[in-house]
């Protein structure tokens, strides 16, 4: 029986491939990190699900303390999902656009589309419907991240559009983008400022007879 016993043991450690040996060598990562939070949050964005920061902890399997210390507030977690969301669209649209070749501004026709776009995107409306006020104020304030960060791409965005001779209004690029957002803006977030209807084709049209 031990002669068995011993060639069972033989059997099994020969089946044993050299990558199964790497892999128990790596340590298990039982804990979720920092980034699965924003992956998450991302997820649940874009599925038009409401970001709450009990549910999020508990998907995670965290606590509340820790997933604020990862993230900060809910606030600030909006506007990083809100970012990144934005900044990964608009550089799709810019590269579709750019591709193109049009000859009128290639900020304009960018920001027309991406602001269309952003009213059947399922994250927005969901929280245009239930938290209008609360997406306005974190999308327009000046002191938000998210407002500096889309005033800097734009501003980028026209400085190509100067060199490339499609825009010739004479006022500088970072200049002309706070007036560029803050017209999109006005269009996308109708509801929260007037109680109005978006307007995407409003929006372009004013875009494009401001950036020529």
């Amino acid at each position: 029986m031990s002669g068995d016993r011993g060639a069972a043991a033989r059997a099994g450690s020969a089946a044993v491939t050299p990558l199964q040996r790497q892999l128990r060598a790596v340590p298990v990562r039982t804990r979720a990190s920092p980034l699965d939070a924003l992956t998450v949050a991302l997820r649940w964005f874009r599925a038009g699900r409401r970001i709450d920061i009990q549910a999020l902890a508990k998907e995670l399997g965290i606590s509340r303390v820790t997933l604020h210390r990862w993230v900060g507030t809910r606030d600030q977690l909006l506007v990083e999902v809100l970012w990144l969301t934005a900044d990964r669209a608009l550089a799709a649209v810019w590269d579709t656009v750019r591709d193109e070749g049009p000859a009128h501004s290639l900020t304009a026709e960018t920001l027309s589309r991406w602001a269309a776009d952003v009213l059947l995107h399922p994250g927005f409306r969901r929280m245009q419907a239930d938290e209008g006020e609360l997406l306005a104020r974190l999308l327009t304030r000046e002191a938000s991240e998210f407002q500096s960060r889309l005033i800097g791409l734009v501003t980028t965005m026209l400085t190509h559009d100067v060199e490339t001779g499609r825009v010739t209004i004479d006022l500088e690029p970072a200049e002309l983008a706070y007036a560029t957002v803050r017209i999109a803006e006005s269009f996308v977030h109708t509801p929260a400022i007037t109680g109005g209807e978006p307007d995407p084709e409003r929006n372009a049209r004013v875009l494009r007879a401001l950036l020529r």
